[in-house]
């Protein structure tokens, strides 16, 4: 299973919601309702562990991954070795 279908699936499984034309992607899902700031922390300890990331209490904080689509993106860079140091806005 790919890396966006993975984080997706977690998404969709922890959350009780599903992707498609109310939650897309892009969709903020702070301010769609789907997550909060303690499913927020879960969701960082789901990718430290599934993608064996080391992840900083500051860089959780600078980098507020709002949708699917930017979640994915910082966990491309980050297994690529990349630490992207701007915040991820999405």
């Amino acid at each position: 299973m790919e890396r966006t279908e993975q984080i997706r699936r977690f998404i969709e499984e922890y959350f009780l919601v599903e992707f498609g034309a109310d939650v897309t992607p892009e969709t903020d899902l702070f301010k769609a309702g789907v997550i909060d700031s303690f499913g927020y922390v879960q969701l960082m300890a789901f990718l430290e562990r599934k993608f064996s990331l080391k992840l900083t209490g500051e860089e959780i904080l600078l980098n507020v991954l709002v949708s699917l689509d930017a979640i994915d993106a910082f966990v491309a860079r980050r297994v690529a070795g990349q630490n992207g140091g701007a915040p991820c806005v999405g």
